[in-house]
């Protein structure tokens, strides 16, 4: 997937500018197909990975590995870092890179990745978003909690993770 219309990686990142100008408009999506080779970054035996195009407007960098939202009241995919506890539609993806504020940028909205967690959280079982601190994810506490993808390990304490992610957009 390579050349002028696609980076050949998705941690690319458009600074708004027009030195660097959004490459897609906002909402864009990118299907990497699964691999056995570790093409285009994508894991081996995976499967595939959905990525997202977003404006960050949020007034302050995104760190990689946090959960990102739709901005209230916009139609478009202006994002910021999600807030605690808020409703899983609202949810984009998960950033895999740091992207600046004003900036344009790919997260992952479905495969392989890695998420932020301030506490403990326990293996193969469903993710949500953190009631306590914007950006992270917790498991979920029961079945019936509307998740935003799977825990692949889990961890004691406050670190990043691997996990299936699965989010609206």
């Amino acid at each position: 997937m390579s050349g002028t219309a696609f980076p050949s990686k998705v941690t690319q990142v458009d600074l708004g500018t027009d030195a660097s100008p959004a490459r897609f408009p906002t909402g864009y999506e990118v299907m990497l197909p699964a691999t056995k080779s570790g093409a285009l970054s994508v894991a081996n035996n995976s499967g595939g990975e959905t990525w997202i195009y977003v404006y960050n407007d949020s007034g302050s960098e995104i760190a990689a590995n946090m959960v990102v939202m739709r901005k209230a009241a916009t139609s478009t995919y202006n994002v910021l870092l999600a807030t605690a506890s808020i409703s899983p539609q609202r949810i984009v993806g998960i950033s895999q890179h740091a992207i600046a504020n004003g900036s344009y940028g790919f997260i992952l909205k479905r495969g392989l990745g890695t998420v932020t967690a301030d506490a403990t959280v326990n293996a193969d079982v469903g993710m949500i978003v953190d009631g306590s601190t914007a950006g992270n994810v917790t498991h979920a506490a029961a079945v019936t909690d509307v998740g935003i993808g799977c825990t692949l390990a889990g961890r004691s304490g406050s670190g990043t993770l691997t996990a299936f992610v699965d989010c609206s957009g």
